[in-house]
């Protein structure tokens, strides 16, 4: 990207890539420590490089991301939903995929020698600790604990990879933040769009205020058209007829809008501002660490003018050789941003 504002010099330099050395491998803990997750729980990991069950979707990215591939014995993901994961981790193919932690039970853990469990919910960490299990609840809604939920597994982890690499996230995440801050400052809010983000198309749901979507749009200079709190809400075409959003961002799950659908009555439909949402190693607009480059790219949509400068192929590029440690080819980079699986 090119700052041509002076107070950016530097951070040109951060986003382009911060002179961080990853000392890779070894724990930084050989014994048992104790780790607070995202509920105030202290939950004591027992030993430095346990076998990890990673049991929320979004999670598995940033597991990878700190240097824990290896160590995923259970994962709730696979190959089908996610490819790029697989693909820049392909030792995941190794784990047992697809495990639920709404099914999951305390007793399979345990009997595949798991010593560190990240969910999504407070309820089910406690659930399997009661059992004996090591469980982190580590599920965020606001940037700030997003960031707090990648210190909390860099220390879980407890390599000084995972460390090295969550505090240059970190960095990262708040040099983007300062620019969209520092940009859209200038923006009347009568200037920012009123963006729908739709989780589904049948039945019919949005994402509204208080969750990650909510927070990515307002930092990237829009406001959220969902008058509804909440993510996956159910709610009519009348209901978003009366919102009519200026801008409306699809899921990448949510599939094709059928050709019957009353959506293409839309004024963002007809003004083409309605775009798919990329998706990479997780869907950039929900849980997983790819959220830096959702901003960025959320910032260019919402105000292609006030961000001319900021090169989204070269962000993403960027991003996968700093923390996938993945060199993506011009074809790969143009997937991800359309949505699309690795080419066969």
């Amino acid at each position: 990207m090119t700052l041509h504002h002076p107070k950016y010099s530097g951070l040109l330099r951060c986003v382009a890539g911060l002179a961080a050395s990853l000392v890779l491998g070894a724990p930084m803990h050989a014994h048992a420590r104790l780790v607070t997750d995202m509920s105030g729980a202290t939950v004591e990991i027992k030993d430095g490089a346990p076998p990890i069950a990673d049991l929320w979707f979004a999670h598995n990215e940033i597991s990878v991301m700190l240097g824990a591939a290896p160590r995923i014995q259970v994962t709730a993901e696979n190959a089908g939903d996610n490819p790029w994961l697989f693909k820049i981790s392909p030792v995941l193919y190794m784990a047992h995929m697809g495990v639920k932690p709404d099914t999951v039970s305390a007793e399979y853990l345990l009997a595949n020698k798991i010593g560190l469990v990240f969910v999504p919910t407070k309820a089910k960490a406690e659930e399997l600790r009661r059992a004996g299990v090591a469980a982190l609840a580590a599920e965020y809604m606001t940037m700030p604990d997003m960031l707090t939920s990648l210190d909390m597994s860099a220390e879980a982890i407890g390599t000084q990879e995972a460390h090295n690499t969550a505090k240059r996230y970190r960095q990262e995440m708040e040099c983007v933040l300062e620019l969209l801050r520092f940009r859209t400052a200038q923006i009347h809010a009568s200037e920012r769009p009123r963006v729908l983000h739709i989780a589904r198309f049948s039945p019919l749901q949005v994402d509204g205020e208080k969750t990650l979507i909510d927070a990515w749009i307002q930092a990237a200079g829009g406001t959220n058209a969902a008058r509804i709190a909440g993510n996956h809400r159910p709610v009519s075409f009348e209901q978003i007829a009366v919102w009519n959003p200026d801008i409306v961002i699809v899921d990448s799950s949510a599939g094709e809008l059928p050709e019957s659908s009353p959506l293409r009555t839309l004024n963002a439909f007809a003004q083409k501002k309605w775009w798919t949402n990329p998706k990479g190693v997780f869907a950039w607009d929900r849980y997983g660490c790819e959220e830096l480059l959702q901003i960025q790219w959320a910032a260019k949509k919402f105000h292609p003018t006030l961000f001319a400068d900021l090169d989204i192929p070269t962000a993403v590029r960027n991003f996968y050789n700093i923390f996938f440690h993945y060199h993506l080819s011009e074809d790969d980079i143009s997937r991800i941003l359309a949505a699309q699986p690795p080419a066969p």
